[in-house]
């Protein structure tokens, strides 16, 4: 399946205190999912939105074979869960996760990376490419063009339109037809990320 899915959490820009609410990460955690949580390892926290941004990507990879998809995060459950590698300590460390996150009998494979100012994550499915980018505007408009123009320069494909299906997700048209590469979009606060798969 060609598709695409990404995330991103800035982290500073989180109510913390809320996010350690049981009232509020149970709403899509489940139980199961919980017992992944190593604190040795991962703060509650940043346990709770990567959790997200693993359901949000899966969300948006599902839904461009599924136009009809409704984002249920109870129903995308988080199976496996490891830290593959930290690189640097202290205030610059930086932690690659994968896991795998399930809906029906579909598992996809992702990875998540995490520093102390946001977290990514990636439908790591077939030839992904991924890229995270700081801006200087957090705004919905500066977020949206930036994330557009990162893409465009990304791809290194000229005269490529970028427009929205009906369904929500962007597609990519150059000389009136719809390219087969599937992307996706993610931004929260100064942060945002693309990722894209072009079939092989």
């Amino acid at each position: 399946m060609i598709s695409a899915g990404n995330d991103i959490v800035a982290l500073k820009a989180v109510d913390q205190q809320r996010t350690q609410s049981h009232a509020f990460y149970s709403k899509f955690i489940t139980p199961a999912e919980f017992g992944l949580h190593n604190l040795d390892e991962i703060t509650l926290v940043n346990f709770v939105w990567l959790l997200w941004s693993a359901k949000e990507s899966a969300y948006k990879y599902l839904k461009r074979n599924n136009p009809d998809l409704i984002f249920a995060p109870a129903k995308l459950t988080v199976q496996k869960l490891s830290i593959l590698n930290t690189s640097k300590k202290g205030e610059n460390a930086h932690h690659l996760y994968k896991g795998e996150i399930g809906e029906g009998d579909m598992v996809l494979p992702f990875l998540s990376t995490i520093n102390d100012d946001f977290i990514a994550t990636v439908i790591d499915q077939g030839d992904v490419q991924w890229a995270v980018k700081q801006i200087d505007n957090s705004d919905h408009k500066s977020q949206s063009k930036a994330v557009r123009s990162f893409l465009l320069d990304g791809l290194k494909i000229s005269d490529v339109l970028i427009e929205k299906h009906p369904a929500g997700y962007p597609i990519l048209i150059k000389d009136g037809r719809e390219l087969d590469i599937a992307v996706s979009f993610a931004h929260h606060d100064s942060y945002i990320s693309y990722c894209y798969q072009i079939p092989k």
